[in-house]
Formats: C-alpha cells, structure tokens, sequence
C-alpha cells in the first residue's frame, strides 16, 4: 500500500523521536549502572520529557493554534506507569479520514522493531466505541487487509488477535504478537469488582502461581506491586493454616500488569478522565501512542501532539471532497428539503454514470437523512420519524425499495454490505445517530437535515460522513468533487457554523474557508468573516505571474513534457544490481554475551508442590541454540521494503550479507540475536546509497534535459503554477493584520493584506526584512490558502517554498525572482535541511537555460529566478549572499 506524502512525513517523525528517545534512555540508563558502580542508589531520568525537551530545542515539534489563533507547541506531561517508571507517551494529531488507523500500525512496526528490537509480546488496542470496534475488528482480522499486512509485517507473519473474553497463555506471547482489541469502557472502571477485565479467572494460570502458594505470589507481588489480591479475610482455613496467606487474582488486567503492553489509544481525546487515564497507565505499559483528530492541549491529561497534520493536507492529496455546499430552503418544510436533496442526488448519479463511461471508474452517489425519531413507539407527527422520510422517498419521490437502508443502534438494515460493491443497490441511508462515528463510506455525497429543531448539532456531529472522496482521487468533475449538505428553515450563518464546528471536531478546522452557503434558489448568502483578497493597488496591473516546475521530458505529452513521478523517472531508473551493504565486511555484531536474556518467569518445582514451598524464580537463562524457526528471512527482506522497494533484491542484498557475516566466523545464534540491530544498520547504508544514487541520477538527467526547471511554451498549460490573482480566506475577529515593524501598513506585499497568522517568527522576520529593502519590488507568502507551490527532487518528499520576492537589479534592468525557503537553526546532521540546500543550489545553478528553453517569461520583464535556504542562525547572511541587502 503506498503512503501519501503526509504520512511518510508522520513516519519520519515518529523514526526520528524514536532514535532521540533511545539515545536518552540509553544515556538514563547508563548513569544508573554507573551509580551502581559506585556503590550508590540512583533512579533512572525522566528520558521521555529529556527526549521530547531536545526536540522542542531543535524546533522539530509542530506547532499547534489556540482558540485566538496564536501558535504554540504543546508543553509535554509525563506519565508513570504503575511502579512509577517513565511512559514514552507521543499523540498523531490527525484528522478524520486522514488514515490514523493505518499510521497506528505503522508506528506500531517501528516501535516494534526499531525501539524495542522485538517482533513479538502484546499490543493493547484500546477503541471508544462498539462502532469502532466492528470497524477495526474487521479490518485487523481481514488477513488482505492493509493494516493486518503491517502487522505481519511486523511480527513475521505470527500475528495472534484476542478480544477481552479471549484465553492466551505465557506462550502465546513468547511466540506471537498478541492484539488485543478493548473498549474503553471495559478498562475505565470505576470499582474493582464491577468489570470482567478486574475478576478472577481461570484463564490465564501460566502466568500466576497457583492460588494457595503464598511464597510464590508474595515474590510476584514484591515484583509488580501492583497486581490486584484477592481477600482471604473470609477464607478462614487458608488463615489458619498459613498465616499471612497471599493469592493474587488471575484476572486479565493482572496479565496486562505482567506483560506490559504497547498501547494504542484511538480517539485519545475520549479518554482524558481520572479513572480512565489511571487505569491504562495501570497497566504499566511499555509504550502509549494516541490517535485523535483533537486531541486535549491544555489541563491535566493533555496529549504530548508529536504529528499535527493539518486538513489542507488532505485536501491537497485527493482524500476529501471540498468545497461544502450548504443549501438551505428559507420557507420550505422536510418534505420540500428531502425533495431537493434527492434531486442533487440525481445529478450527482448523472454524473457519475458520465465518469464511468468514459474512465470506467464506479461511483454511487448516496445521500444520508438524518431525522428525529427512529424507535417504532415514537412516530408522530410533530416529529420526522425514519419511516416517513421513507415513505416520501417511495411515494412521493419514485425511490425504490431496495435502495433505502434504516440505520439505527436498534434496527440495522445495512449490516455488513459492501457500499462500495457495484452490485449494492443502496442510495438512501436513513439515521438519526448511528452513523455519528466509525463509518467512512466515500460514495455518501449528500446529507439531508430532517431535524430542524436540532439542525446545528446534526451538521456538527454528521459533516464528516461525507468528506471522504472515492479512492482518494480527484474525478476533475467539479459536482463529483464537492459534497452537499440540506437544511431548512435554518439561519445559514449558523448553519455554516455548524459546519465549522464539525470539521473542527474532525480535526480539519484550518479548513473552514471551504464551505460555502446558498439559499433554495441558489443565490449566495454572506459567510460570516469571508474574504477576497485582491492585489495591493501598486500591482493591481502586474500579468499573471508563473514560476516553473521540475518537469520531465515526455513525447507521447501534448506538450512534451509531464510532471517528474518519483517512482517513475527515479526509482524506476536505479541500478538496484550495484547496492549492497558495503559495511558487511566490518560491521560489528555484538558478541555471544547479548543472547543472555532475563526470563520474567514463574517456575514451579513440582516436587515441593504439596509442601506450600512452591518457589517462584526469575532466571537468567542462555539461548544455547537457534530457535527452531531461525531466521525468518521474509521478515527481514520486508523491513528492507522502505529502502529497497523491490523484494527481489531485498533478498538479494540480505543473502549477499548473511553470506559475508558467516564467512567472518559470525554464528547463527550470534545473527538470529541481532538480526534487528542488523536491518537498522543495513536500511541506514543502503538509503544513503539510493539517495546518492537518485542525486547523481537526477543530476545527469538535468545535464541531458530529461529533467528541467522550466516553463512550458503555452501560458494555459497545467504544467505551469499561476499565482493566483485574489485569494480567498475566512478570517475570525480574533485575527491580526500583519503591519510593519514600525507599525506602518506593509508596503511592498503583493497582496492588500496579510495576516499574522500565517506566519511564523523566522518568516514573519524575513517579511519584514523583505518590505524595507530597495531592492525588492514585491514579496508574496507562495503558500495562502492555494495549491501550494513545490518542487521535486531526488528524494521523495516534495520542498514547499514560504516566501516569493521580485527584485529590481540586475544589469540589463529585468527583474528576478528569488524564492526562499525558511528552516529553523540548522542541525549537524540535518539530512532534511542538508537535502533542500543542495536541491536549491542545484535548481539555481540550472534556472537560466531551463526556463529560456521554455520560451515563456515568468513575468513581463523577468529572466532570472534563484532558490535560497534561510536558516535561523544566518537568514540575513544568506539573504545578502542573493543579492537582497
């Protein structure tokens, strides 16, 4: 399954607070034995806060807005599981639709193998609802399902999914990677005997000593002091006959206690009270990660936001429909609103049919109708009832049987049906709130509000069912593109309000400026803080203005050119026969020490049994052989999959390395007990060996003319970026015009206006050395609530530029652009940061003869273009260097 660009970047930054975090437990650790060595006690730091404090330091956390818009990072809370150690705890801020589910497991794979250095043990699935639970139950057990193969990825194929009433034993996860999927009412308990998960069972014996052998839980309980007891206060013959008896319950929250699992809360922001949050850490997890579209920021159980991704991120990758049309029938009733939804309706199938013939791509417009009453005793007529919307739709409206589905927590005609199976007849869902979360349908295009009296809370709670686009992909049919919602008799500024507050509550409040809101007939009605935004009145006569785009050379194109397609014109071209890992002759393999292992294991002597003596041990044990499935090779060759895309040479490269390390004398125990440490070693030589590879490739076809920075010859091609000529924003009476520095209106803005929030202090800074300089002529923030502007280079992720400047200047008195691309202080090692300078300096260096080739001018009277890197410590210095002083 291949990522969007935004979720490879969430996956580079859960690896690179992976590798911080194992450097500062490594370092907490560390001076813990020292102390030890010294002969004096010590507890470990709180790493995870000194881990996430680093990365505060660097600038490297994102920032998130407060209820003003102001920026900030959000303090870190640390947590401490049951015997007071430190909880790495980290939350994906992402929003609905946005596939956190699909991050989960991909966090959860680097977790495994790159923090832990283990395939196996226990993952705790903690989910909100019994909704969401189906959703992910299916999805997790469906063995061709995306997630469920990130799984067995990570295991090597021995995946083992439990629900809560589900037997496991010891074994089990020795030797599998045991998911258990729980919901939050399950482990939010309010007493200890009110919930299953608490009781005593008979279930999980291997992992207790027996019930009467108080030496043995009196040394588990010393260990995990924790673990629930069971009261013997009334078990007057175990009193009498071994005073001080001790039994700790064999519950399956006491099993959570011994094996630590990782934990995976979805929908976090659900699970911030006392008696929740208590229990899970309760559990002395290894490991928490938080889903959450909006996730607490502020008070005592706020989340620690690692990834915040923003809707426009969706939006730019084809995941959601946008704009919102609200249409709401000022005079009208539910009978006249249902009419008109189901005439949209009709269009959209149209429509759809259209699409289908001509690309044969399937899509089957559906409209949700959210009513008032459901149950069959609540029919009247002051309320829409589920069946008169029924009804109407057969009778009135010719909609036929089959094509209508009830959908409520007591009548469930969709059942598990396959909405997107071109056989299913349905078009019609009707609900009041069954459909208010762990349904993402993308066929659903139209909501109809039935509900007037309640009409605001049901856009907030329903809005984001139908956001999601089909497949993920544009259909470039404008009707296709967008989604629909039908209110009647509703003040349209509260109904847009209520719109906002659901894509808020969906963790898309960034995109707000995308609803709009007409009356019956069509005629737009004003939107609370809109604004068009037009050119400043010294450039209200400047042309449209293109900058170029890394291009590839294409014949079979109309204009003999197509964007670069990373996995096509780099990855395709690679020699994947000249990599291997060149370290294999001398990279050092930890010695036979490593394979000692602590076992955290009861072991009973069977022959003290009947004495009360049974002994409890916690052993030190060698592996003296090879397990006996060794190697799995298939394991190993997928985690190479990130680097080395094809599984072939994967093999390849990882048989040509074994080979090598066995002819050093390296054992089969000493490789099986490192192999994890081996994958990281060898997926850190060979990426750098693709990225050199991709470079030099890039670079020749540069120097051939395969691959240019240019403008295409026709000022209509797609090829080029137009900046556009107004922007279109929503603003709040909270929001802040930038000014100067001074205090005066900014001068040399291309655009009238421009708000600070938009900015942040390193491009805020740059705006304003920009306004007072002579050489510039105007200067533009590229990236306004528009497609931004990008450029491709050899790596995969596209560079987003901030800032555009036009400058007077050069010798022949043509103008020049300089676009500028800010970075906080440059970090030894920076790859991301090192990467741009080099794509920037690469690009300038080319930009004269690409965009001459294409025979276009930027703009009237422009001939040159350079790229330049500002970082925090020198932008002024570099700015000088471009000839911006």
């Amino acid at each position: 399954m291949k990522l969007k660009e935004y979720q490879q970047g969430v996956l580079r930054k859960i690896d690179q607070y992976l590798e911080v975090l194992s450097e500062k437990k490594e370092d907490a650790f560390a001076f813990v034995e020292f102390q030890k060595s010294r002969g004096k006690e010590a507890e470990p730091a709180d790493y995870c806060r000194e881990a996430w404090d680093f990365l505060n330091s660097e600038r490297l956390l994102p920032y998130l807005r407060d209820q003003k818009g102001n920026a900030f990072v959000a303090p870190y809370l640390s947590r401490w599981d049951g015997l007071k150690r430190a909880i790495p705890n980290i939350c994906l801020k992402v929003p609905t639709g946005g596939g956190k589910t699909l991050l989960a497991t991909c966090a959860l794979e680097r977790i495994q193998t790159d923090y832990f250095k283990r395939q196996l043990g226990f993952v705790l699935w903690v989910v909100p609802s019994e909704a969401i639970y189906r959703q992910t139950w299916k999805q997790l057990a469906n063995r061709e399902h995306p997630y469920r193969q990130i799984l067995e990825r990570a295991s090597g194929g021995r995946v083992k999914l439990l629900e809560k009433g589900d037997a496991f034993t010891r074994r089990d996860i020795e030797g599998q990677l045991c998911v258990m999927l729980l919901m939050l009412p399950s482990a939010a308990r309010k007493s200890k005997e009110t919930l299953r998960l608490f009781r005593d069972s008979g279930r999980f014996t291997s992992f207790f000593p027996i019930e009467d052998d108080s030496n043995g839980n009196r040394k588990l309980l010393d260990l995990v002091p924790n673990l629930d007891i069971n009261d013997l206060s009334d078990q007057g013959w175990m009193q009498g006959i071994v005073p001080g008896a001790l039994s700790i319950k064999q519950s399956l929250g006491n099993v959570l206690r011994l094996v630590r699992p990782v934990v995976i809360v979805d929908e976090g922001h659900r699970a911030y009270s006392d008696t929740a949050r208590s229990t899970l850490y309760g559990f002395n997890p290894r490991f928490i990660v938080e889903l959450s579209a909006t996730p607490n920021t502020k008070g005592k159980h706020q989340s620690n936001v690692l990834v915040n991704v923003p809707g426009t991120d969706l939006k730019d990758e084809e995941m959601i429909k946008l704009p919102i049309n609200v249409i709401n029938e000022d005079k009208g009733g539910w009978k006249h609103t249902l009419t008109l939804a189901h005439d949209k309706l009709g269009e959209l199938n149209k429509e759809a049919i259209s699409l289908q013939d001509e690309s044969g791509r399937y899509i089957r417009p559906i409209m949700l109708v959210r009513v008032e009453r459901t149950g069959k005793e609540q029919r009247d007529t002051a309320f829409v009832h589920a069946e008169d919307a029924r009804e109407y739709l057969i009778e009135k409206l010719g909609v036929q049987q089959e094509e209508i589905r009830l959908k409520t927590s007591g009548n469930d005609e969709l059942g598990d049906e396959d909405l997107m199976s071109d056989t299913s007849p349905v078009r019609y869902i009707i609900t009041k709130d069954a459909l208010r979360e762990g349904w993402d349908c993308p066929f659903a295009y139209v909501l109809a509000i039935l509900s007037k009296t309640t009409a605001n809370t049901a856009l907030t709670q329903m809005i984001g069912r139908v956001l999601r686009q089909p497949y993920a992909q544009l259909t470039h049919r404008t009707m296709l593109d967008e989604c629909y919602v039908f209110t009647f008799d509703q003040d349209v500024r509260e109904a847009v309000n209520g719109v906002r507050k659901g894509l808020e509550d969906e963790g898309m409040a960034d995109l707000a400026s995308s609803v709009k809101a007409t009356d019956g007939s069509g005629s737009p009605k004003p939107v609370a803080r809109r604004e068009t935004i037009g050119r400043h009145e010294n450039f209200k006569n400047v042309p449209t203005i293109f900058l170029p785009r890394v291009l590839h050379r294409d014949s079979d194109e109309p204009e003999g050119y197509r964007l670069v397609d990373y996995d096509r014109d780099i990855l395709g071209h690679l020699d994947w026969e000249s990599f291997r890992f060149v370290q294999a002759d001398s990279v050092s393999v930890d010695a036979d020490e490593k394979l000692n292992r602590t076992i955290a294991r009861i072991d009973i002597d069977k022959s003290v049994r009947d004495t009360g003596r049974t002994l409890l041990d916690f052993i030190q044990e060698k592996v003296e052989k090879l397990p006996e499935e060794g190697l799995d090779i298939a394991f190993l060759v997928r985690q190479l999959l990130d680097v080395i895309p094809n599984p072939w040479q994967g093999m390849r490269i990882l048989s040509e390395t074994l080979d090598t390390l066995r002819s050093r004398g390296i054992s089969e125990e000493r490789l099986y007990a490192n192999r994890l440490d081996l994958i990281k070693t060898m997926k850190i030589d060979l990426r750098k060996q693709v990225n050199a590879a991709a470079e030099a490739l890039f670079l020749e076809k540069l120097e051939s003319g395969a691959i240019a920075l240019r403008l295409v010859a026709s000022k209509n091609s797609k090829l080029n970026w137009a900046l556009a000529k107004t922007l279109e924003i929503t603003v709040s009476d909270d929001d802040r015009i930038l000014y100067r520095k001074d205090g005066g209106l900014l001068e040399k803005n291309l655009f009238e206006k421009v708000y600070q929030r938009d900015f942040n202090t390193l491009e805020k800074e740059t705006a304003w050395y920009l306004d007072t300089r002579d050489c510039v002529y105007w200067w533009h923030r590229i990236a306004v609530n528009q497609q931004s502007f990008s450029l491709q280079g050899w790596q995969r992720q596209r560079v987003y530029p901030d800032l555009l400047a036009c400058l007077h200047g050069t010798e022949n008195g043509k103008f020049r652009f300089s676009v500028l691309e800010t970075k906080g202080r440059h970090l030894k090692g920076n790859d991301d940061t090192e990467y741009k300078q080099k794509l920037f300096d690469l690009l300038t260096s080319y930009a004269d003869t690409a965009i001459r080739a294409g025979q276009l001018d930027l703009w009237e009277g422009t001939e040159e273009i350079t790229f330049t890197m500002l970082l925090e410590d020198s932008w002024k210095d570099e700015l000088m260097k471009a000839g911006i002083n």
